[in-house]
């Protein structure tokens, strides 16, 4: 929408709500056209009727509870509806949270790392600043433990808005089981996250049944229909969430591993007989809760692993032929991404939502006039921080202000806003300037911040649990909010180092998980340093290192550990199942620990080599985790294998697909041919095409080793 019809879209909007709340009885349609100016400009009433549609839903979505009361119930003939606001159904409930409150509140505010999410979650904790403690937000010190969530997905934003709306949606899924693409209708009851992925809950209409939709394998854009519908009573996200279970332990496998690499799965390994010759490879005994995992880990180190094979079919031979489908898979796709060239200009995403939408602006004019109205004189660059905008869109909306007002718009009937020498003034605005309630965007943003903090270990505290109880009732609507989002921890790094514990059988010692954990919490309440054994996965290398520990970040499924090495002489994030040992070694050293506020997690060392990868629907999201420098939509020659529906048909003509290059950096090449081999089939590497070579020599090594440990195989593919 064009700046100027957004101006104008927020200026009506405003004016329609002081016109909604200027008389107890309300207006009709024909009155609030002649009421509301821009209304009256409009050339047709079907223009007028479907402006003051949209206009309605804006509204309500903003926190404003419009009333349609029939004409009897003022008058004994009934001729239509009449449409108000009435006084205080929108604002803020009688509340007070503790400074404890207040604390975990903000903690939750700040731990979306998703720009727009951030923003929602940000404008919801200024909603409650006039209720919050005045002792809370004093310190501005980083907390020990952070909680980050990010959310990769596109899917998420629409879903959580059908879900909230209570809207059937319709998708492209791409099944776990089958990997067939299916396009899928569904009534949304919950968004939540487990397992360090997100998942949908509802009704699926096509199969009629509950389903759980994994927001990953959606591969399309997710629509919404006008279609509506009631969750069904009782619904809780987080019961469901806390039904999915972490698969059991089905046994063991045996891999046979270069000396000296493999190391994340000699971290998972329950045992390791090394070789018997100095030059020989290590024998690992790894437990198997999730057998396509374990593949794709043993896939991921390339040539140095080999799963030998069984002599009947069984779990050691179900591992062993899961690999050997990713390697075949990945060296067909490096195969079709041989001469491949991207054309940048070729744009394979829709631009993110503009900032600052009518809808946007009108949020940030209502939160202009609260706050100015409890700050009158404030700087005009205070109100811009403030409200996290430039002190140019603070001016414009100002100016939209001065212009309105009550109906009539006579001088007495409009707002007065004056910011002469930078000194900002709002008067004649009582009925927005009070505290509002959240609206269920804002609060689902706090929620979900609030139950990832609660899932943390040692940080459930009352003060949680009734700072969820206060932010639901501040959404007005508290059943609905609470029950549709949820968060719950990723315990599957623990379930394997417990099964390895056990397959040990003795006591934990510091290079066991919990242990190390342990350790690091205490040197970072205690301010100490520590020497640790660390794997750098983009290596495929163990080294030690002395830190000094300052905080802890939960981003999703991983632990990181934000620290000061001395060895870097400069800050660095570490993971916190990568640290194999960590022994305290003497009291940490005093750093700038304003340059650790963030809420993003970086790598260890920076990025050397710009590799371009080519994906397809089912890997496009390691374009956005990696943070690709660029991406573009790409053709590929066809591999021969047709789309299949979940039904086995060929998947419609109007389902295309699709691939997309993305430009990204990386610590080492090999690092791009892990997540080729991991993801067998759905990426390859298409420059530089000295690097692509040498991943197709990588690949192609891989599967050779198994060639020769007797499968009987190709040794590779060209």
């Amino acid at each position: 929408m064009p700046v100027d019809q957004q101006r104008r879209a927020s200026e009506r909007r405003l004016n329609l709500i002081f016109a909604l709340l200027y008389r107890e009885r309300g207006y009709t349609r024909a009155e609030l056209r002649a009421a509301v100016p821009d209304y009256t400009a409009m050339p047709s009433d079907a223009a007028f009727e479907r402006a003051f549609e949209r206009d309605k839903q804006e509204l309500r979505t903003l926190g404003f509870p419009i009333e349609e009361v029939p004409e009897d119930a003022f008058f004994e003939e009934q001729t239509g509806y009449r449409y108000r606001i009435a006084r205080g159904s929108f604002a803020l409930p009688e509340l007070r949270f503790t400074a404890e409150e207040a604390a975990v509140i903000a903690l939750a505010a700040n731990a979306w790392t998703e720009t727009t999410l951030a923003s929602t979650a940000r404008r919801a904790l200024r909603k409650l600043e006039p209720v919050l403690e005045p002792s809370a937000g004093d310190d501005d010190g980083a907390p020990l433990v952070q909680p980050t969530i990010t959310v990769q997905e596109p899917s998420f934003a629409p879903l959580m808005d059908a879900v909230l709306k209570h809207r059937q949606v319709r998708f492209d899924y791409l099944a776990a089981s089958t990997d067939e693409l299916s396009t899928r209708r569904l009534e949304p009851w919950g968004v939540g996250s487990r397992f360090g992925s997100w998942y949908v809950i509802g009704w699926d209409l096509d199969r009629q049944a509950e389903r759980t939709f994994r927001l990953s394998r959606i591969v399309s854009d997710v629509r919404s229909t006008p279609q509506t519908f009631e969750p069904p009573a009782g619904f809780s996200m987080n019961e469901r969430l806390d039904a999915l279970q972490a698969a059991p332990e089905l046994g063991s496998v045996t891999v046979v591993v270069t000396a000296g690499r493999g190391q994340m799965l000699r971290r998972m390994a329950s045992s390791v007989q090394p070789a018997e010759t100095g030059d020989g490879p290590d024998r690992l005994v790894i437990p198997v809760t999730e057998p396509e995992r374990v593949a794709a880990e043993i896939a991921a180190v390339g040539p140095d692993a080999v799963v030998p094979p069984a002599s009947s079919p069984s779990l050691q031979q179900r591992v062993r032929d899961s690999v050997l489908r990713r390697l075949e898979a990945a060296a067909q796709f490096q195969a079709r991404t041989r001469g491949v060239e991207v054309d940048w200009s070729r744009t394979s995403r829709k631009p993110r939502r503009s900032s600052n939408t009518s809808a946007d602006r009108l949020a940030r004019m209502l939160e202009i006039v609260r706050y100015v109205y409890g700050h009158q004189g404030v700087e005009l660059t205070d109100v811009a921080e403030h409200v996290e905008a430039s002190t140019e869109q603070i001016v414009e909306d100002l100016t939209t202000l001065f212009v309105c007002g009550r109906p009539g718009h006579t001088p007495d009937q409009l707002i007065e806003a004056s910011w002469d020498d930078g000194a900002v003034t709002v008067t004649n605005a009582d009925e927005i300037s009070s505290p509002v309630r959240l609206t269920q965007p804002e609060a689902a943003a706090l929620l979900v911040g609030l139950q990832t903090l609660r899932s943390l270990p040692g940080e459930h505290t009352p003060a949680i649990d009734s700072a969820l109880r206060k932010v639901a009732e501040a959404a007005g609507e508290p059943a609905t909010v609470v029950d549709a989002v949820g968060a719950r921890p990723d315990e599957t790094f623990l379930a394997l180092a417990a099964a390895a514990q056990e397959a040990r059988g003795r006591a934990p010692e510091h290079e066991e998980s919990a242990a190390v954990a342990a350790t690091v919490r205490s040197a970072i309440d205690r301010r100490q340093r520590l020497r640790i054994s660390y794997i750098v996965a983009s290596r495929d290398e163990v080294t030690d290192r002395e830190i000094d520990p300052l905080r802890l970040v939960s981003a999703n499924s991983h632990w990181y550990v934000m620290a000061w090495c001395a060895r870097a002489q400069d800050f660095r994030d570490f993971r916190l199942d990568r640290i194999r040992s960590a022994a305290v070694v003497g009291d940490a050293e005093a750093h700038d620990e304003a340059r650790t506020h963030r809420t993003g997690v970086a790598t260890v060392s920076s990025a050397e080599t710009d590799i371009v990868l080519i994906s397809d629907r089912r890997a496009r999201w390691v374009a956005d985790q990696y943070r690709a420098r660029r991406t573009a939509a790409v053709k590929l020659p066809r591999s021969g294998r047709a789309a299949k529906s979940a039904r086995g048909k060929t998947a419609a003509p109007s389902t295309p697909v699709e691939f997309e290059a993305a430009e990204i950096s990386f610590t080492t090449e090999e690092l791009a041919f892990s997540l080729v081999a991991r993801f067998g089939g759905q990426l390859g590497i298409a420059g530089p095409e000295a690097v692509a070579e040498r991943g197709r020599i990588w690949v192609n090594d891989a599967l050779t080793a198994y060639s020769l440990a007797g499968s009987g195989q190709p040794a590779g593919l060209d």
